[in-house]
């Protein structure tokens, strides 16, 4: 029923002849409208003009722009007899549409922003300003004389201005050497020669790269770290394991010792393993004389690790004190250790996970991409 109604309002749409123009003041507008050709129906955007003014509205904003000129221009002056401060000289007074152009006896008190030089006074100087009004072909003509007066009481800028204008009559002289101004109305001015600051800037840029290397190499350092004890964690349920099999058949704790090392040296990934290596170490001690005791606490203590360091104290109490029930021991650890091991590498597991997360979702993202791409760039032909 809706369809219906919407194409019968449609094809009865009453035809327009005329538009109506926005009045004077109201600013142009746009209008968009549907055209029918023999071709088809169009669409098209039409510019409003708003409607001139007649010649009397035309002087009298001419007149009336003209009477508020003076306050405009004054900026922060108090009057036309006293400027020493910049002037407004806009190229078009605002919320009308009257254009100002500006004509000056002389440009190098008053320049056509506005700036006025006042440093360069030494007494109230004249100056002729004109300035043209025009709106919708009509011109009117207003005349001041303005005086440029000496600074009173002038800003830093004005200042520095003033000691530029100083020092550009100086040069007028053609002395080999320049006598740099030593007051400026009135305050005493002290030279120096500027300093190059990028020797700052340098060493700020080595301290941050040293700081940054020296963060990098200690970073660098805790993912070694970090990497050996996980990979020590991974071997200790081996090593525990092989140590009560060996144990256990009747070998005592130095030749089992022995046994790992040499079944570690006979492998190809000899020197990859941290554990393995530091066992290693441990072997060679003891052959250069060291307490089997120390040595395996020693062990321990150099891998830095719990699991290790109650290895080591188990095997140091069972030579020190003897223990019936060590093979138990290293068994329940056993077990122990291959329970931890499951536990790391279920977070290992999760941590792949959270890493892959981010290239999934980009992945995503090129895919949708990918498809709706085409899709769109259909739509649009």
């Amino acid at each position: 029923m809706t369809l219906c109604f919407f194409l019968y309002a449609w094809n009865n749409r009453e035809q327009i002849r005329e538009l109506e123009r926005p009045g004077p003041g109201e600013g142009d507008q746009e209008q968009s409208m549907q055209v029918q050709l023999e071709e088809g129906s169009y669409s098209i955007d039409l510019l409003l003009t708003e409607l001139p003014l007649d010649e009397s509205e035309v002087q009298g904003r001419l007149a009336d722009a003209a009477e508020d000129l003076e306050k405009l221009i004054l900026n922060e002056n108090k009057d036309l007899h006293h400027i020493q401060t910049d002037l407004y000289l806009p190229s078009e007074i605002p919320q009308t549409r009257v254009t100002v152009q500006w004509y000056l006896d002389s440009w190098e008190l008053i320049a056509p922003d506005g700036t006025v030089y006042s440093e360069r006074v030494k007494e109230a100087t004249t100056v002729r300003m004109q300035a043209v009004l025009s709106l919708q072909g009509e011109k009117l003509s207003w005349e001041r004389a303005v005086q440029v007066c000496p600074l009173t009481f002038p800003d830093s800028g004005q200042k520095l201005r003033m000691l530029q204008q100083q020092v550009q009559e100086a040069q007028e002289e053609p002395d080999k050497k320049l006598i740099l101004p030593e007051t400026v109305n009135g305050e005493p001015v002290v030279w120096y020669q500027k300093m190059d600051d990028r020797w700052m800037l340098m060493g700020l840029l080595t301290i941050a790269a040293v700081c940054a290397m020296a963060a990098g190499r200690h970073r660098e350092e805790e993912q070694r770290t970090r990497e050996r004890e996980r990979s020590m964690q991974l071997d200790y349920p081996d090593i525990v394991s092989r140590l009560s099999l060996y144990m256990g058949a009747g070998m005592s704790t130095r030749k089992a010792w022995e046994r790992i090392v040499d079944g570690y040296e006979r492998r190809e990934e000899k020197g990859t393993k941290a554990a393995y290596e530091e066992m290693c170490r441990t072997l060679r001690e003891m052959q250069s004389g060291v307490p089997e005791t120390a040595a395996y606490e020693r062990f321990g203590t150099r891998c830095r690790l719990p699991s290790y360091l109650k290895l080591g104290t188990l095997l140091g109490q069972n030579l020190r004190k003897g223990n019936r029930d060590l093979s138990w021991l290293l068994e329940e650890e056993s077990r122990e250790a291959f329970e931890d091991r499951k536990a790391l590498a279920k977070k290992l597991g999760e941590e792949c996970e959270s890493k892959l997360l981010f290239p999934m979702l980009l992945l995503l993202v090129t895919i949708l991409i990918m498809v709706m791409y085409p899709a769109a760039v259909s739509f649009q032909i």
